[in-house]
């Protein structure tokens, strides 16, 4: 019979908060050679949740492990596997409960008991072996290297470390064992480039291919095979002696990602710190304590968590959206065949895997829009990141037509035209003369009201906004936007859509900029404002380098492009004179050519000279956002500022390290200073 180690209350005598703390049943199998062995198998607290270690699953594993000893020294028990339960072998650390951790004697506690628990694994005297089932994350995939023996189902998918990407490092021995395990090389990889790049996590034959389990098997055989290893006395690896050129490939390492701002620097100099101050295994995990303890009680931490909520939790299920049962798409239809147009057509034929009818207002607009997809999708399979049979699989699925009748069968249409109300008006009343009674219509529009386009259509009620961010591939944002008249189903349908696109729907309401554009005409109103006070450009880039953005306000209009950034501004403008200004010097250089950049075009203006201290440039930049952003909530343009947060990191790239905007203002004193209150409550 199993027992189960639950529910106790404390760690070290301190009261806790742990919402769904893991438990563990024990039981014992018979192994081979009359041997027997004891599966620890980690439940998670929660139904439907992962298995993840706050204070109190720690505290139940380890009495979990006080039976298993007692059993080994009474000569019962000759082996020990730990398994998970459903997908998930653990998850790893309970991320909240870190957050929330409020001393550093806390933190401290915490990254000392997972290293004392894990390591009594290592201690127990008999073969212990991981039988990765699934998930196996950070502290999961760590509890598993401080095991004997590693094999995983072959099913298995999301193992890695990606603390790194959270503004930690593992600090529960996988800083330590890894690179012992599988050498330096293939370790940076896991610990610091995968993270970095998108937080890529291995299968279970990636898992192997690195070493980092020694067995891969069906699923059903998984325990089984766990249980056969855990029976004999197998032979350790030996580990890997790191030279000092192993230390300096992870330096090197460390160095190339300085240059970009939004990268988690404290985490990756403690990774550094902790390898170049190792000899052995035992003062790295000393090392490993007091980096991640330090890391635990920082700012970007916290931050970098509530981030990860964001573009997790609330990205796949997006507040406001209706109840109601969403249309099935079975065919799409694009009016438009651009640059953006295309970006659309593929993608609905690649993710939604249906036709696409494409029209434009000629055969070589058609033309020119299939060539540039099929060499979007050429590109890609060149690089590896497409199969040639998909490829033609997604081609296969375009229809160019000249004719609007072959929209007759689409479910969900979205016109992708001149950004030029009458242009989209003339469209929308062409489309609707030939779509389907009950097909859902939309507009990619960025500044146009969604309202007022709604009200030149026959029936408004299935009219939506549907605006992506370019590159089209790349941002996961998509702003839904509802008129007045928009419908439940029509809503639903467009949050379904851009969530088979795999994109982070956000419900937002019709006013001009949406989310994304408005913010960034607030800033950079404030940065043009700063220029014809005779700020220079280099002190505004300097001045604003602690926001951590992706690139500078000057960079970015080159990005954009002059004309774009301009009526951007104009909209706002119209809209919000009292907050929003259109620069002269912009409307002076907006047709200027030559490549240049728009910081030499500036440089090379006669402005008044002006002096200011990064602290006023900083200052009068935040307000200006902070400003906006209140008065957005106030308008009730999001349900809540956690939304703006997630459209600025989804949408514009802005910094997961300072938790998109709000949290940040917070911090900065640019909320009090202009709201009188903070966005987010303090903890208590």
């Amino acid at each position: 019979m199993g027992r189960l180690f639950g529910k106790t209350p404390t760690l070290s005598n301190k009261p806790l908060s742990e919402a769904s703390p893991l438990t563990v049943t024990v039981t014992r199998h018979e192994g081979t050679d009359a041997h027997t062995i004891a599966v620890l198998t980690l439940n998670a607290g929660t139904e439907g949740k992962p298995a993840v270690f706050g204070s109190v699953g720690l505290r139940n594993f380890d009495t979990a492990i006080d039976e298993v000893a007692a059993d080994i020294s009474a000569g019962e028990i000759h082996g020990v596997v730990v398994v998970g339960s459903g997908r998930t072998f653990c998850a790893g650390a309970d991320l909240d409960f870190m957050a929330a951790t409020p001393t550093r004697d806390d933190a401290v506690d915490f990254a000392r008991t997972g290293h004392r628990v894990f390591g009594r694994l290592r201690d127990l005297g008999v073969p212990v072996v991981a039988a990765i089932n699934g998930t196996a994350l950070g502290g999961g995939l760590e509890l598993a290297l401080h095991c004997s023996g590693r094999v995983v189902a072959d099913t298995a998918r999301n193992i890695g470390l990606p603390e790194v990407s959270l503004g930690l490092l593992p600090g529960w021995g996988g800083t330590t064992l890894l690179p012992r395990l599988i050498g330096m090389t293939s370790a940076l990889a896991v610990l610091i480039a995968n993270p970095l790049r998108g937080n890529k996590l291995l299968d279970a034959r990636e898992a192997h291919h690195l070493g980092i389990v020694d067995e891969v098997c069906g699923e059903d055989e998984l325990l089984t095979t766990a249980i056969a290893l855990a029976s004999r006395e197998a032979t350790p690896r030996t580990p890997v002696e790191l030279s000092d050129d192993d230390r300096q490939q992870l330096s090197l390492s460390v160095d190339s990602y300085r240059n970009k701002p939004a990268n988690p620097i404290q985490a990756l100099e403690a990774m550094d710190r902790v390898v170049r101050g190792t000899t052995g295994i035992v003062d790295g995990f000393s090392l490993e304590v007091e980096a991640l303890t330090d890391l635990i009680m920082t700012t970007e931490f916290r931050n970098r968590v509530y981030s990860f909520h964001l573009t997790t939790q609330r990205a796949r299920n997006p507040a406001g959206i209706p109840r109601s049962t969403p249309k099935e798409i079975a065919q799409v239809g694009v009016v438009g065949a651009g640059l953006m147009a295309s970006q659309f057509v593929s993608l609905f034929a690649e993710r939604l895997g249906v036709t696409v009818v494409m029209t434009d207002v000629s055969q070589e607009r058609l033309d020119a829009g299939v060539a540039r997809i099929t060499a979007g999708l050429e590109a890609r399979v060149a690089k590896g990141q497409l199969t040639r049979e998909l490829r033609d699989a997604i081609l296969e699925r375009i229809s160019p037509t000249l004719d609007y009748s072959d929209f007759a069968t689409c479910d969900f249409v979205m016109e992708a035209v001149f950004e030029d109300f009458g242009v989209k008006k003339s469209v929308l009343a062409e489309v609707e003369k030939f779509v389907s009674a009950d097909a859902i219509i939309a507009t990619n529009t960025s500044s146009l009201s969604v309202e007022a386009l709604a009200k030149t259509l026959t029936n408004p009620s299935r009219f939506i906004g549907f605006h992506f961010f370019n590159p089209v591939a790349v941002m996961p944002l998509i702003e839904i936007v509802a008129s007045t008249q928009s419908d439940d189903t029509t809503v639903a349908t467009a949050s379904s859509v851009a969530s088979q696109l795999r994109k982070s729907p956000v419900l937002v309401r019709d006013q001009p900029g949406f989310v994304v554009n408005r913010v960034l005409s607030a800033y950079l109103s404030a940065v043009c404002v700063l220029v014809e006070s005779g700020v220079t450009p280099a002190a505004i880039s300097r001045a604003l380098e602690p926001l951590r953005l992706p690139m500078t306000p000057f960079a970015l209009v080159d990005l954009i492009g002059r004309t774009v950034t301009l009526h951007m501004l104009e909209s706002l403008h119209a809209f919000a004179p009292d907050r929003i200004s259109v620069a002269g010097f912009l409307r002076d250089l907006e047709q200027a050519r030559g490549g240049s950049t728009l910081e030499d075009d500036i440089n090379g203006l006669e402005l008044p000279e002006g002096n200011r201290t990064d602290a006023e440039i900083r200052h009068e930049v935040e307000d200006a956002i902070a400003i906006e952003i209140s008065t957005m909530l106030d308008e009730s343009v999001v349900p809540a500022v956690d939304d703006i947060d997630l459209c600025l990191i989804n949408g514009a790239a802005w910094p997961v390290a300072s938790g998109g905007i709000s949290r940040y203002l917070d911090e900065s004193g640019a909320s009090r200073r202009n709201r009188g209150a903070l966005f987010h409550s303090p903890p208590e």
